[in-house]
């Protein structure tokens, strides 16, 4: 943020009682006033705050269109000029991508796709201009730097980058060099620096910013299919110059871990069920989009950060919780007055007393224990418990407040702000306004039935852990949710035997939601 501060001295006469005197002349009325040396000024102030803003549009971007016979090359194709400028010194660079089927990074995204119901034929993405061996038909892109209007220094410092290699479609060029985007180069299928302006260089050397000019060719085999064939590139700019390559969105179906799925896509087949693994600690899950929209995990939460190996891999990019939450989940605790000092991986056993309350628990010894449930993440009718955790575990040790009126009771009860769940998901609200309700208004409650809640989220009678010891394993399942109950409990998702749940369930008097107990644990992808 650059602040411009402007003072203004407006100094305000003073004019005493009985040192004014008026007089008519000519119709004007004259003041006149004496000050004394010693009597104030006043000072006025003014603050405006310009912040910092990157703009980048473009024009004939609408459509570029080309006629070409069989077995010949097409270069210059259409013109797209883009306009990028930020108002600081800190630079700016430009990414592009082939952006087929509005889909960044998959296997298809830098062709062009036939477009007639008969035909699913494509064009590769590639240099070529004559026919190979084998001849097939590509399309490259290639940009320029154009002046702008009112630029005093030519180019104002933009420069096109070179291309990293990249697999080249044809044997015909798969020894090609690399060159920069300023000649024709192969359509990147994922985020690539184009062009950039290098840090430290002045804006105000131009009155709107740089420009960039792209041109597209592409060569037809003899075999190429008659078709329109269509595609596109997307172009973003990121600031400063040296921020990282935008993330790449990635859905169900096209992400390998967890922690890639940035977006629950709605072209997903409702219930199609996909496996994806965890970073911190390679275990996998089963994962689907359900009717409610939303992606959910289909397993029981199993990280264990008692495990060495992987407590030190969970770390803010792979874990829904700050650095801070983290380290206070392994340690025990902050250094807040109430908390523990012991580590988590030396307090797994007892989960009902008042330290329960404010110290991360966690149980792991059923963890592969197999308990009865349906649905497409269990096997011949069962699924493994996973592993318990008290709510001040499952929270990341964000929501850890005393039971009753001792330490750390917050002045007004909260939900749990943070969790262990994977970075780019988290612990399903819950109450009767709670995403667990919700779902369950999509679906029957009927276990055996393949439309029920518990047969499309699979819910194990995975039991939960009270005391020193696992209870209800075969008979009862319990998961928390994110939602508080009151100053000691938070609402759950109950089931009863696989006939009887409760997406909602609550109530404060008997203790079955007890932050101390272990309950099992299930993710949703957040957006």
């Amino acid at each position: 943020m650059k602040t411009i501060q402007l003072n203004i001295l407006n100094p305000i006469n003073l004019i005493p009682l009985g040192l004014v005197s008026l007089s008519l002349l000519s119709g004007a009325i004259l003041v006149s006033s004496t000050v004394s040396a010693e009597d104030p000024s006043v000072v006025d102030e003014i603050n405006i705050t310009v912040p910092i803003a990157c703009t980048m549009s473009g024009a004939g971007m609408e459509s570029h269109n080309a006629e070409i016979v069989n077995g010949t090359y097409t270069p210059d194709i259409g013109s797209t000029t883009l306009h990028a400028f930020c108002n600081d010194n800190e630079g700016f660079a430009i990414y592009a991508a082939g952006y087929t089927g509005n889909e960044v990074g998959g296997e298809s995204s830098n062709k062009l796709v036939g477009t007639a119901a008969s035909n699913n034929a494509t064009i590769e993405s590639g240099t070529a201009t004559t026919a190979g061996n084998p001849d097939i038909s590509n399309w490259a892109m290639k940009l320029a730097i154009t002046q702008d209007s009112g630029d005093t220094t030519s180019t104002n410092a933009f420069t096109i980058d070179s291309a990293p290699n990249v697999a080249l479609p044809s044997t015909a060029e798969s020894g090609a060099t690399q060159a920069p985007f300023s000649n024709y180069h192969v359509v990147p299928n994922e985020y690539t620096k184009v062009a950039h302006k290098n840090s430290t260089t002045d804006m105000t050397a131009t009155t709107g910013g740089v420009k960039l000019t792209t041109t597209y060719a592409a060569y037809i085999s003899k075999t190429q299919p008659a078709d329109t064939y269509s595609g596109q590139v997307i172009y973003v700019l990121v600031h400063p110059a040296d921020t990282a390559a935008p993330t790449i969105p990635k859905s169900l179906d096209t992400a390998t871990t967890m922690q890639e799925v940035t977006y629950c896509s709605e072209d997903l087949p409702e219930g199609q069920v996909y496996t994806l693994t965890d970073e911190r600690d390679s275990n996998t899950y089963h994962v689907a989009r359900l009717k409610d929209g939303n992606c959910w995990m289909l397993d029981n939460l199993a990280l264990d950060p008692t495990d060495p190996t992987t407590a030190a891999n969970m770390n803010t990019s792979n874990t829904n919780a700050t650095q801070e939450a983290i380290n206070n989940l392994l340690n025990g605790g902050s250094t807040t007055a109430g908390w523990g000092n012991t580590a988590v991986a030396n307090v797994t056993t007892n989960f009902n007393n008042d330290d329960s309350y404010i110290q991360p628990r966690i149980n792991n010894a059923s963890k592969d224990t197999l308990v009865t449930s349906y649905g497409p993440a269990s096997t011949n009718g069962q699924a493994k418990v996973g592993i318990y955790y008290n709510f001040c575990a499952a929270s990341a040790s964000t929501y850890c407040y005393a039971y009753g009126q001792g330490v750390d009771v917050p002045d007004t009860i909260i939900d749990a702000p943070q969790d262990i769940c994977p970075a780019n998901w988290r612990m399903p609200t819950g109450g009767d306004t709670g995403e667990y309700f919700k779902l369950a208004q999509k679906y029957g409650s009927d276990a055996a039935n393949t439309n029920s809640l518990q047969y499309n989220l699979s819910t194990p009678l995975s039991g939960y852990y009270v005391d020193n010891a696992a209870s209800g394993q075969g008979s009862h399942g319990y998961w928390w949710s994110s939602t508080h109950l009151d100053y000691r409990s938070m609402y759950i998702m109950y089931l009863y035997s696989s006939t009887f749940i409760d997406p909602a369930y609550g109530f404060e008097e008997d203790g079955d939601c007890h932050r101390q107990l272990g309950y099992a644990m299930r993710c949703l992808m957040a957006e």
